[in-house]
C-alpha cells in the first residue's frame, strides 16, 4: 500500500499534502474491503455449495446421562425416542476408542445379545424408533428436536472414509446416507416420495488390524437440493446382525466433484 501523496486526490489547491495521504490511504483501504468482502462471500459461498456431516472424526464426544458417552451430533440406541426404561435397557453399542485413523479418537460399534435380541452396534444423526420387535424399529429425521435432524441442502457426488470390521460368521457393517426433503424413515415405510439421492454401502471384514478406505458414488432420483440427510452407521446386517460383529469408523468426508 503506498503512503505518498496521490495527484488524483483532490483537485482543491487548499488541500495539504497530509490531506492527500490521508484521501489516498482512504481510498486504498476501501479497495481492500471492498475485495475481503468479495473473498468472504466466495468463500461462504462455497462452503455452503459444499456441505460436509457434523462431527466426521468422532473426536468431539459428550455425556448424555450419567455413564453414558455418544458423539457429538450422533445418537445411539442408548438415546431413542422411547422411555427412560428403554434406554436404561439398551446395552452400550458405541464408544470413543484411541485406536484412530487420525486425530485421537475414532467410533466403535459393537453387536451386542440382550433379552434373546441381537442389538445392532448402530449410531445416526437422527432419532432411532426401538422396539423388541426389530421389524417395528426404525430410523428417521425428527426436525421437532435438537440434535435428531441435519440441514442439508448439498448434492455431493460420492463419501469417503476409513474403517476396520471384524465381524462374527458372514455378518457385514453399513453405511447408510439418505438425502431426502420430507420426512424419512430406515428402512422404508412408505417415504421414498421424500428421497432425493443417497448411498448404501455393505462393507466386508478387514485384515489384520489395517484401516481400509471405503468410497461410494450417491445415486439422485431428484434433481432438485434436499433438505436434510440422515446417516446410519452400523457394525452388522439389520436385520440378520450377529452377536459380537465389531467395526469402526474414522474421517469420514463427502466429495464433491468440479462441474465441468
Amino acid at each position: 500500500m503506498r503512503l505518498e501523496a496521490n495527484p488524483q486526490a483532490s483537485t482543491s489547491p487548499d488541500r495539504k499534502p497530509s490531506d492527500k495521504i490521508i484521501l489516498c490511504m482512504n481510498h486504498e483501504f476501501q479497495n481492500l474491503s471492498l475485495l475481503v468482502i468479495f473473498m468472504i462471500f466466495s468463500f461462504g459461498s462455497n462452503l455452503s455449495g459444499q456441505q460436509q456431516i457434523n462431527n466426521p472424526g468422532f473426536e468431539n464426544w459428550e455425556e448424555i446421562r450419567s455413564d453414558v458417552e455418544e458423539p457429538v451430533n450422533w445418537n445411539s440406541i442408548k438415546n431413542t425416542d422411547g422411555s427412560k426404561a428403554t434406554k436404561r435397557m439398551a446395552p452400550e453399542v458405541a464408544s470413543r476408542t484411541e485406536v484412530a485413523h487420525s486425530g485421537k479418537y475414532a467410533l466403535k460399534l459393537v453387536n451386542k445379545s440382550t433379552l434373546g435380541i441381537i442389538a445392532n452396534g448402530m449410531i445416526s444423526n437422527g432419532a432411532i424408533h426401538g422396539e423388541m420387535d426389530k421389524s417395528k424399529s426404525y430410523i428417521y429425521t425428527d426436525v421437532s428436536k435438537d440434535g435428531f435432524f441435519t440441514p442439508f441442502k448439498s448434492r455431493p457426488d460420492s463419501v469417503t472414509g476409513w474403517y476396520k470390521y471384524n465381524p462374527s460368521e458372514n455378518d457385514s457393517c453399513m453405511v447408510v446416507m439418505l438425502l431426502h426433503d420430507g420426512y424419512v424413515t430406515l428402512p422404508d415405510h412408505g417415504t421414498k416420495s421424500c428421497w432425493v439421492g443417497g448411498v448404501k454401502l455393505m462393507l466386508p471384514a478387514t485384515s489384520g488390524n489395517n484401516w481400509v478406505r471405503f468410497s461410494a458414488p450417491f445415486f439422485y432420483v431428484k434433481k432438485s437440493n434436499p433438505e436434510y440427510i440422515l446417516i446410519v452407521l452400523s457394525a452388522g446386517n439389520r436385520q440378520q446382525a450377529v452377536d459380537g460383529s465389531v467395526a469402526m469408523f474414522d474421517d469420514i468426508q463427502l466429495v464433491y466433484n468440479k462441474p465441468k
